[in-house]
């Protein structure tokens, strides 16, 4: 029987196969940030499969219907003077690295179905401009993980070392299950057919051009 994380992958690597289609963010990078996001699918209330808040209300793709949900999360914060809907009492508190640890409660997109999620979250890191150096690495999962962090993707300062760290998880699910050879034993049998059937054809036109 599959692991909880190897359930995860498996459910939703279409999911991500299809939003790294539409925006070239790679698909090894997209799994393991809604795994970190979602705690491998167990915390992903309005199948929100990523941290994403409502922000401008800009649609990216994948949220066209404007759901919105109040979450509790945690951010860190260089000021201890920042305003949320609702900060916990007793936070922020001052970390050994200068930063400032809120416990917060924050209005975040909704979705009717997961895919949507991915959708618009990949579709958030393509058109966002913040983001455009990293998407010259999309061909490098790891390099692209560690450009998205440098533009400041997570508040979280160790936010780099978790990601990859979870990457290498997913990537070894996806050889082990052979997630995308899958796909790819799927389209050569359709393409030999498709070659078979041309052969045909021209036998046919042959026999009767005779």
């Amino acid at each position: 029987m599959a692991t909880k994380k190897e359930q995860f992958v498996i459910r939703y690597y279409p999911y991500a196969k299809k939003a790294s289609e539409k925006s070239g963010v790679p698909i090894l990078f997209a799994l393991a940030q809604s795994a970190l996001e979602s705690g491998w699918g167990k915390s992903a209330k309005g199948n929100m499969m990523f941290g994403i808040k409502k922000g401008s209300g800009r649609n990216y793709g994948g949220w066209s219907q404007g759901y919105s949900q109040l979450i509790t999360t945690t951010e860190y914060s260089s000021s201890p003077n920042r305003n949320f809907p609702f900060i916990y009492p007793g936070y922020p508190i001052r970390q050994s690295n200068g930063k400032w640890k809120y416990r917060i409660k924050d209005v975040f997109r909704a979705y009717p179905n997961p895919f949507f999620s991915f959708i618009d979250w990949a579709g958030l890191l393509f058109k966002n401009r913040r983001y455009s150096y990293a998407m010259r690495f999309k061909k490098d999962p790891y390099r692209f993980a560690e450009e998205v962090a440098k533009a400041g993707y997570a508040t979280d300062p160790n936010y780099a070392s978790k990601i990859k760290r979870i990457m290498k998880e997913v990537e070894q699910i996806i050889v082990l299950k052979k997630l995308d050879k899958k796909e790819r034993s799927i389209v050569l049998p359709m393409a030999i057919m498709g070659i078979s059937v041309i052969a045909i054809i021209i036998a046919v036109v042959k026999s009767n051009t005779k």
